[in-house]
C-alpha cells in the first residue's frame, strides 16, 4: 500500500515514531531483537527524510548505520515536550501504584490478593494509591524516607 502524506504529515509520523521508539528502547541496554521490526520500520521511515524536504531533522550515521536526529530536530520538536511530560506523569503514577500494592500486600496474604476479582483489586488499589497522589502532589519526594532496620 502507498500513502501519498504531506511534508506536515510526515513530520508528525516522525515524530510519532520517535515518542514510540523511546517507550520501547530508552532502557535497553543492548538492542533487543524482539523489536527489530519496530527498527527495521523506523530506518524505512526516516529515510524518506530528504525526499520530504526535512534534511534538517536528521543525519545517517554511517558508524551506527542509522539516523540520528538533528540538534536542530530536537530543539524544534514537539515529541520531545510529549516524552517529557510521560516520564514525569508514569513516574509518579508508577510510585503510587506499587506503592499501593505494597501496602495491599501487607494488609492481605499474596494468596488472598491473586485470588481478588480484577475489579474488586483495582478499586482496593485505587483507594490506597489515592493517598500517595495525594502526598506527591503536596509534597513531592521530600517527606520520602527509607528506614533503617
Amino acid at each position: 500500500m502507498l500513502m501519498n502524506i504531506s511534508k506536515e504529515e510526515y513530520r508528525l509520523l516522525v515524530e510519532m515514531v520517535q515518542v514510540a521508539d523511546y517507550v520501547m528502547h530508552a532502557h535497553e541496554l543492548e538492542p533487543s531483537e524482539a523489536t527489530n521490526d519496530y527498527r527495521a520500520l523506523r530506518k524505512k521511515i526516516f529515510s524518506n527524510y530528504k525526499k520530504m524536504g526535512l534534511e534538517s531533522l536528521f543525519t545517517f550515521s554511517e558508524k551506527h548505520g542509522d539516523y540520528i536526529e538533528t540538534e536542530e530536530s530536537l530543539a524544534d520538536s514537539r515529541h520531545m515536550g510529549i516524552m517529557e511530560n510521560f516520564v514525569e506523569n508514569e513516574f509518579w503514577a508508577q510510585l503510587s501504584q506499587r506503592l499501593a500494592m505494597r501496602d495491599l500486600f501487607e494488609e492481605d496474604d499474596e494468596e488472598a490478593v491473586k485470588a481478588m476479582d480484577s475489579e474488586v483489586l483495582m478499586e482496593k488499589l485505587g483507594e490506597k494509591g489515592v493517598k500517595y497522589d495525594e502526598e506527591f502532589d503536596a509534597h513531592g519526594l521530600e517527606r520520602i524516607v527509607i528506614k533503617g532496620e
